[in-house]
């Protein structure tokens, strides 16, 4: 689900253009929520609750953008009473004050989670120059010690070859810092290959692993859980739930 289309953030690697999404000023072309949760209530395929359909917010967009961040907590405090599963992935500061009604509205551990992605920290402003620092958007990993039924990860994504992995003590120590897992997330792209992406209407492929994502995944798994993709954690959490 996408409160708006397009992204503003122009990060060098991104796969909207292949999607003939726009990338930098793109005007504001926000979905009425309403339209949005009577689109997924009707759906044939939605099934509610905690066993139900995982919702995922911001595929196609950044959900956490000035120009559409109110339309995500409002889309948040409906989807929250579903009770389904739903992650958020941002490269942008979420604010306590900003969320405040969300937390209130978690129940189970793991309903809502939040991905704070990142593909490097010494480099972001050549390769994510539309974002937040990096340094900035960390700060949201605080959101923790208000609601422990959220949950929250590092989002690695894509692992840029010879640069993300420059920055792997950084990222170990704000793993150390929050006490946080970690998802090193497959990188998509228009080069055909086997798979195909969960996302992107079939246009997209999953790119094979490199040497650098093996790495990352092997000297981070000293320290934290290590997953390769966001539906992972919530499919563990799944399975505790049912014994």
């Amino acid at each position: 689900m996408n409160t708006n289309l397009g992204c503003r953030s122009n990060c060098s690697y991104c796969y909207l253009p292949i999607l003939d999404l726009k990338l930098g000023k793109v005007p504001n072309q926000e979905k009425s929520v309403t339209s949005i949760i009577n689109y997924l209530l009707s759906h044939p395929l939605f099934i509610q609750g905690k066993q139900g359909t995982i919702l995922s917010i911001g595929c196609y967009s950044e959900c956490w953008d000035e120009i559409n961040k109110s339309a995500t907590i409002e889309l948040l405090n409906f989807l929250l009473t579903l009770e389904n599963p739903i992650q958020i992935a941002t490269k942008q500061f979420i604010h306590q004050k900003e969320i405040r009604s969300i937390l209130d509205k978690i129940v189970w551990c793991g309903q809502l989670s939040i991905y704070i992605s990142s593909a490097t920290i010494s480099f972001w402003n050549k390769y994510e120059k539309g974002t937040c620092s990096p340094l900035e958007r960390f700060k949201s990993f605080n959101l923790k010690k208000e609601k422990k039924e959220l949950l929250m990860f590092l989002y690695l994504k894509p692992v840029l070859e010879n640069i993300t992995i420059k920055d792997i003590e950084l990222y170990s120590s704000l793993i150390e810092k929050y006490d946080i897992d970690v998802i090193v997330g497959e990188t998509f792209n228009a080069k055909v290959s086997e798979k195909i992406s969960s996302v992107g209407d079939e246009k997209l492929y999953i790119q094979d692993t490199s040497d650098d994502y093996k790495n990352i995944c092997k000297d981070l798994s000293n320290l934290c859980i290590v997953y390769s993709n966001s539906i992972e954690p919530i499919e563990k959490i799944r399975e505790k739930m049912n014994g």
